[in-house]
């Protein structure tokens, strides 16, 4: 090729005026062409905020026997408070619906007032007040929207153990403090570990093995800001 022969003439392969342009042509597209720019990713989905209930999933608590009570056989002694305290997360100003599923071996009480959000499982009271205060009260307390929920409100109280397992929904708002907690006004409690049909009960591949004292688990199921 000499110095001055366009790099886009193929005088040996296309011999022609009409094949020499149409060659030249296809060269400058192939120059003028504008680079391809990638364009801005696709806008990430909203973040799912589940997460900020970490602090709920798989939570576990035991109120443990710390030793007999002879006077009453069927129950056992132990400590009277038993509670964790967390804060919740996300977005300033947005309120959060977690959803849960709430498994306990429980004795009853009795809760004056407030509501039953699932006629279903009555024993999920939201708001209201404690009527029987010499038993264990299991219940989550949220500062905001203040609220206090429930766990194992009974029409009657007994020298009964009740297995629950159910679903419920409480409402979080971003940077409210959540206390999981249970309290007993008296020194003992009915306990899961003494024989009778409703002893020794388990939460399956939670608590395989019958435990003495009563428990909690949750387990987050979702979670949606309003």
């Amino acid at each position: 090729m000499s110095a001055m022969q366009s790099p886009f003439e193929f005088p040996l392969l296309c011999p022609t005026t009409r094949c020499r342009l149409r060659g030249a042509l296809v060269a400058l597209s192939l120059v003028a062409a504008p680079a391809v720019i990638a364009g801005p990713p696709q806008q990430a989905q909203a973040e799912d905020p589940t997460h900020l209930a970490a602090a709920f999933d798989k939570f576990f608590m035991h109120d443990e026997c710390t030793g007999q009570y002879a006077p009453q056989p069927d129950t056992c002694a132990h400590e009277r408070l038993h509670e964790k305290s967390f804060v919740f997360g996300g977005k300033a100003g947005t309120v959060y619906e977690v959803a849960l599923r709430i498994r306990g071996i429980f004795e009853p009480t009795t809760i004056k007032g407030g509501e039953t959000p699932y006629p279903e499982h009555p024993y999920f009271k939201v708001g209201g007040t404690v009527d029987a205060a010499d038993w264990s009260h299991w219940h989550i307390e949220v500062s905001n929207p203040k609220q206090t929920y429930w766990l194992n409100h009974y029409p009657k109280v007994s020298h009964t153990i009740y297995k629950e397992d159910f679903e419920a929904t409480v409402a979080v708002a971003a940077g409210a403090t959540v206390v999981i907690r249970v309290i007993d006004g008296n020194d003992r409690q009915i306990d899961n570990g003494k024989p009778g049909p409703d002893r020794q009960q388990t939460i399956e591949g939670v608590v395989d093995d019958p435990r003495p004292g009563q428990m909690l688990r949750l387990d987050v199921l979702h979670v949606k800001a309003r």
